[in-house]
């Protein structure tokens, strides 16, 4: 894992400085004008729990219990739009959003999922506090769950810096592409005091950009690292409740190795002998084919949580997906299919039921999302920071958490699931998901049986005014089966952009 984690930090940090000094200008226009949009609504279920596909992938921004009423604001500022007229520009801009949301139900609350500035330079982009993001490669917009970071918890404030998008490189006639970024952010407010977030991501994108056929492939790596916690006193986990935090071993958590002495004054024996923080990240495989009238996607998203599933001893785990989209522009007024998505996701392997493997220098039961030292693992805010089909105790059936002895007592899946949106009559726009699962629960504590979940959302969006500014959104969706709790529920949304 070391020697990987150290390719990945030094192509990450070579590409960034050479191309903020060898991209060339582009030109562009005027400054863009503030985008305002207000929104308000209401959810409403038979039993007061809000259906999984009405939350799920929605940044932590719908509450789990209804009914509520939500208001919010969305403003922002983009960059200058390219203008290829111009023989000169500044390569120079910036741009903010800031989008705050009123919950007023069960329990009230208020939601700041996005306030940032941003910064770029060339193909160069820095930016600073809470921005939504995906972390991997598959359809963004009608995925079941990217598994690593799929928009599910709400974001983690951090500065960024990174290449907008794929980058071309001129020196190889414009056929490889890259898109990295390296990140710092800060766990606030939460069950370990001060806890860190280090990220970094490496894609390649084979095929010049107007080319037909495209292949990628990449590689992310996240680590929680640092904090205090009470409920770590005394324990072999830490310090007097005290996570190795100083910037000396900075290194240590980039490079995922471990640290030079088993023990010292910072740590315990478990520092010294796994690594400092937990690791989770993944391995993203993808074919995108175009014609002139639609674009394909076939995508792999591998999952680790150790070294054993960074070298693919977990195979088959992780989520498969094909992605159909239809380009814009054919005005039918009938009945269409715009975008269809099918994934099967599945995390039944975790590198065997054991965690000591004979005769392997791998170890096993990778307990995805779970960690020993920091209790609430992967999450954020009380959310799965990945794929929502590995959900916390709190989203489940009260009789599965019992004797779970864990956060995330179901990591133990197999999922197929279907997407699809489109049009009717090009005023109404509609969109639909279905997932039906199975559920293992863990190793340590296993179901009695594979348990069944299907859930099913409807969607559906029109405007109410000529000039589309303003947009009536509704939406029903149910959960039926022996994992989340059953019950049919629905929202109600009026969207009104004002500038």
């Amino acid at each position: 894992m070391t020697r990987w984690a150290r390719i990945s930090t030094v192509i990450t940090s070579v590409v960034l400085v050479w191309l903020t000094e060898r991209t060339p200008s582009i030109a562009q226009t005027t400054t863009p004008p503030l985008q305002i949009q207000l929104e308000t609504g209401g959810f409403a279920s038979t039993n007061q729990v809000t259906p999984f596909w009405l939350r799920a992938n929605q940044y932590g921004v719908v509450p789990l219990m209804t009914p509520l009423a939500t208001f919010q604001i969305s403003l922002s500022k983009d960059y200058k739009p390219i203008d290829t007229t111009r023989h000169r520009a500044n390569r120079l801009d910036w741009g903010f959003a800031v989008n705050p949301i009123a919950n007023v139900g069960n329990s009230n609350q208020f939601v700041l999922p996005e306030a940032y500035v941003k910064l770029k330079y060339g193909a160069i982009e820095f930016y600073a506090g809470r921005r939504r993001e995906l972390i991997g490669l598959g359809d963004s917009l009608q995925s079941s769950g990217f598994i690593i970071g799929s928009g599910n918890a709400i974001p983690i404030p951090k500065v960024q810096i990174a290449t907008l998008g794929y980058v071309p490189l001129k020196f190889l006639r414009r056929f490889l592409a890259i898109k990295a970024g390296y990140a710092h952010g800060w766990f606030a407010d939460t069950y370990v005091r001060g806890s860190y977030l280090h990220q970094k991501y490496v894609y390649l994108r084979f095929g010049k950009p107007k080319s037909s056929l495209k292949v990628h492939i990449g590689m992310n790596h996240q680590v929680q690292w640092g904090g205090q916690a009470d409920y770590l006193r005394g324990t072999p986990l830490a310090l007097d409740g005290h996570l190795p935090s100083s910037f000396k071993y900075y290194g240590n958590v980039i490079l995922a190795n471990r640290p030079s002495d088993f023990e010292n004054a910072d740590y315990t024996d478990f520092d010294g002998s796994y690594r400092i923080g937990n690791h989770v990240g993944g391995h993203d495989f993808a074919v995108e084919l175009t014609t002139q009238r639609e674009t394909m996607l076939i995508y792999y998203q591998h999952p680790f949580d150790d070294v054993s599933g960074l070298l693919f001893q977990n195979l088959p785990d992780g989520l498969v997906g094909f992605s159909w989209r239809r380009h814009p522009g054919n005005a039918e007024t009938r009945f269409r299919v715009s975008r269809f998505v099918a994934e099967f996701l599945s995390t039944m392997d975790q590198s065997g039921p054991t965690f000591w493997i004979p005769n392997s220098t791998f170890q096993g039961a990778d307990n995805y999302f779970n960690h020993s030292q920091y209790w609430q693992g992967w999450s954020y805010k009380g959310r799965s920071i990945g794929t929502p089909f590995i959900a916390p105790e709190g989203e489940l059936k009260p009789e599965l958490t019992q004797s779970a002895g864990a956060f995330f007592p179901d990591n133990r899946v197999q999922m197929g699931y279907l997407g699809a949106e489109g049009w009717f009559t090009n005023r109404l726009h509609w969109l639909t998901r279905l997932a039906y699962s199975r559920h293992y629960g863990t190793y340590a504590n296993p179901f009695n049986a594979g348990l069944e979940q299907i859930s099913l959302l409807l969607s559906a969006q029109t405007s109410l005014s000529k000039s589309g500014k303003t947009q009536l959104r509704t939406s029903i969706a149910l959960d039926q089966g022996q994992v989340y709790p059953e019950t049919v529920g629905g929202s109600v949304s009026l969207i009104h952009k004002l500038k």
